[in-house]
């Protein structure tokens, strides 16, 4: 096992979910195989990865990697892999995995996703991992391991690497990563991709157009933001237009409390598309957040002031509302689902000490805690590819 000194999470999320279930199974089984081969090199032996009833901070040590959680938004058709552990192990899981995709899936540019996206692997991010309150998450750690996974994954030649925050010389931010060298605000969703070209990002600049690169998978943005962060996902129903959705953007948005009044701390929040066939309500909106202060402007947080948008949108419909018709405009007339994407910074340094945050392993002695952890990652992941 290696000392939490300098550890690091890794989300990668790739343009691809239900029809190619097969191969994204294969990915993550063979992730963990790759994991579980780190921790035996590390001297760390399956029985010793056990349950402790200890805080991370106050343990010697921890795993050298781990595959924390797999997850598939089909709604999106993407799916994402999260990893955590020393940045050397992390990287070296990571690149794996990347290059494994890139080789194996079939990558239809325009009609690969409903999501806006810029290639098969479209984002990867690789961030620092706070073990104590003494001792501060390792930036340099966290970018630097990013920077070994772009150059690994740039040797396919069928990707171009573009990278942002703490990763980027430049330290450029994601959005204008995706503006100015991306067709990400270009693309939109699938079959609609010259609607979207004057779309706002997070920082609400109009957004120029990028042709499209001419790797064969795409664009992948890698970087590192100076924190950890967490994502939260808003979908909205058809019932609410572009403009209304823009609203929510801005109601969420943290740099908007000192100008307007309202906002959660740390919260950057961006207006998507997605397009579903009509019978499903055809073209819808998102707003998706990332939550780079979760210990004040968390998942809670978001759902408060979500909830408020939809008292403020239900009081402008008040005029048509009878005493009867009122509940017509509850929570769901307006969202379809709000949940988070990807994991927590707690998660990971609980998996990291053997506790599973939440899932319940069992107590048999004869299976170790990684098999049956590993077990459950591969069945949740299974599970979300058949949803419909």
């Amino acid at each position: 096992m290696v000392p939490p000194s300098a550890l690091v999470a890794c989300n990668i999320y790739v343009t691809a979910a239900a029809s190619h279930s097969s191969t994204l199974l294969s990915l993550l089984r063979r992730a963990q195989v790759q994991c579980r081969q780190h921790r035996l090199q590390g001297g760390v032996a399956e029985d010793e990865a056990t349950h402790s009833n200890n805080d991370v901070s106050a343990n010697d040590r921890v795993s050298p990697v781990a595959l924390v959680h797999a997850y598939a938004d089909i709604p999106y058709g993407r799916s994402s892999f999260h990893l955590a552990g020393s940045p050397r192990c992390v990287a070296d899981v990571a690149s794996a995995l990347i290059c494994n995709a890139l080789s194996e899936i079939e990558f239809n540019d325009s009609k690969s996703a409903r999501h806006p996206f810029v290639g098969l692997v479209d984002h990867v991010s690789v961030m620092p991992l706070a073990h104590s309150m003494d001792n501060g998450p390792n930036v340099e750690e966290a970018a630097s391991a990013a920077c070994n996974i772009g150059k690994q994954i740039s040797k396919t030649n069928l990707t171009s690497v573009h990278y942002y925050g703490r990763a980027c010389p430049n330290n450029t931010t994601l959005a204008t990563v995706r503006r100015e060298r991306t067709s990400f605000f270009h693309c939109g969703a699938r079959g609609d991709s010259a609607n979207v070209g004057t779309q706002t990002d997070a920082t609400g600049d109009n957004q120029s157009t990028k042709p499209p690169t001419a790797m064969l998978k795409g664009d992948t943005t890698i970087g590192t933001p100076a924190q950890f962060v967490e994502n939260f996902n808003i979908r909205l129903t058809s019932n609410v237009s572009f403009n209304q959705a823009k609203t929510l953007t801005q109601y969420l948005r943290g740099r908007n409390l000192e100008t307007k009044g309202f906002g959660v701390p740390g919260v950057e929040a961006l207006t998507l598309p997605y397009v579903r066939c009509p019978s499903e309500g055809g073209r819808v909106y998102e707003v998706a957040c990332n939550l780079t202060n979760p210990t004040e402007g968390g998942v809670k947080q978001v759902r408060t002031q979500l909830d408020k948008w939809i008292e403020m949108q239900k009081q402008q419909f008040s005029d048509e509302v009878d005493e009867n018709s009122g509940s017509v405009f509850n929570f769901h007339y307006f969202v379809e689902d709000a949940y988070p994407v990807g994991t927590t910074e707690k998660q990971c340094l609980e998996v990291l000490s053997g506790k599973g945050f939440g899932i319940n392993i069992g107590t048999s002695s004869s299976k170790s805690f990684w098999d049956e952890y590993d077990k459950v990652i591969l069945n949740n992941f299974e599970a979300f590819l058949k949803q419909n």
